[in-house]
């Protein structure tokens, strides 16, 4: 794995996040939406309410589970400033590990939570709307790192002539690309047979976004 390994109080609170969410999907499968309720989540979960909302804000957030965010640390400052190496699709790359550090790594969540989707579209929207939020905090990034490596503001407008590139326009691009790496390591990761991790599937898909555009395929 590409960190070390979480400490006991980390691996508890892990743990106790991954057993709300396993007991909210569960009653919805077992006895639908209509069931789900935070008293019965904390009970089936073992935890009190207080508990419960320590770690989500509604019975909804456990159902949905957890949806990677931008780093507030050094990290995302580090990326807007051009590092960790000066490649953008490699530092999109760092900077999406970092954020799916925090995710419960559970297959077993997948495909009960795709089953409750399935069946309740209303909170379908809302996981695509969460990700669209995620794939513009990404965009609002990599503007501001285009923006600090022309020395300029993020939202600088285009000039006259056009001579100014079209930061927002690239990266929208960037930051779709990126997302469907996302996704693809998600995909690698729910389907494989060992015990890899999400974070290793997401820098190998990165590392293979890397070999197709700088180098010809035949």
């Amino acid at each position: 794995m590409s960190d070390a390994e979480p400490g006991l109080r980390e691996r508890k609170r892990r743990a106790t996040r991954l057993a709300i969410q396993q007991a909210a999907l569960r009653i919805a499968i077992e006895e639908g939406l209509a069931a789900v309720t935070v008293d019965e989540i904390s009970r089936r979960a073992d935890v009190s309410p207080r508990t419960f909302f320590n770690y989500f804000p509604n019975k909804e957030g456990a159902i949905l589970g957890d949806d990677p965010t931008l780093p507030d640390d050094d990290t995302l400052a580090d990326f807007v400033a051009g590092g960790p190496t000066g490649e953008l699709l490699a530092d999109l790359g760092a900077l999406l590990v970092h954020s799916t550090r925090e995710l419960i790594e559970e297959r077993g969540l997948i495909e009960e939570r795709q089953q409750v989707l399935r069946a309740a579209p209303e909170l379908f929207s809302r996981r695509m709307e969460s990700m669209k939020e995620f794939q513009g905090a990404i965009e609002g990034a990599i503007v501001a790192r285009f923006a600090a490596a022309a020395g300029e503001a993020p939202d600088e407008p285009v000039d006259a002539a056009g001579t100014t590139p079209d930061r927002r326009r690239r990266a929208r691009l960037a930051s779709l690309v990126a997302l469907a790496v996302l996704r693809h390591a998600w995909w690698e990761w729910s389907d494989a047979d060992s015990d890899t991790h999400l974070v290793d599937e997401l820098e190998r898909s990165f590392a293979d976004l890397d070999a197709l555009v700088s180098r010809s395929l035949v």
